[in-house]
């Protein structure tokens, strides 16, 4: 070997050892920090997912939330309020005279279920109405459409029709006995 093939191997071997040093301190620790960072970049874009898919389910839910509110504010409007219960009852009167019915509450009673009841509060009313079938029929279909608008939360419980004999009464009148709930708030 001469001189100048000593050279080029040595010149070789420093090169080989100065690129073995370039990849062990300066390529090694890039490949690191690559790794690295490009994990955190995967726990990082699942974070970014779970949080969208939160966002999501959070507005998904507001909307939920506000037609709940909504159908319960309508659901609300449905009850009798305690204190409109005398209106209530001269609208019922009104809707007799109206519908040609003679009108009488025989009973009225307000039930409040107690902490272990499941149920809701109601007033009960026994109805007894004078006057031909028809009119029965219009008094009832009145009564479905309500007095007011949002008392549909109402209910016949019991229903009795008598035919009537006296000779006050005209033929084909007859006694109707009504037992209504009325849902309350």
């Amino acid at each position: 070997m001469n001189d100048s093939q000593k050279k080029l191997i040595g010149s070789l071997g420093i090169a080989l050892v100065v690129l073995v040093l370039f990849i062990y301190f300066v390529i090694s620790p890039l490949i690191g920090k690559i790794k690295e960072s490009s994990q955190e970049y995967l726990v990082n874009r699942e974070i970014l997912a779970q949080l969208d898919q939160k966002e999501f389910l959070f507005n998904d839910l507001g909307k939920s939330y506000q037609e709940k509110q909504d159908q319960l504010l309508m659901i609300e409007g449905t009850f009798l309020k305690q204190e409109e219960t005398v209106g209530f009852i001269s609208d019922l009167e009104k809707i007799a005279k109206q519908t040609g019915n003679i009108f009488e509450i025989k009973t009225a009673q307000s039930y409040i279920p107690s902490d272990d009841e499941i149920g809701g509060t109601f007033l009960s009313l026994n109805i007894s109405l004078w006057g031909d079938f028809n009119d029965l029929l219009e008094f009832l279909a009145n009564l479905e459409d309500s007095p007011y608008p949002p008392y549909r939360l109402l209910e016949i419980d019991s229903l009795s029709i008598n035919r009537l004999e006296d000779d006050d009464f005209n033929d084909g009148d007859l006694e109707t006995i009504l037992g209504i709930k009325i849902y309350t708030q």
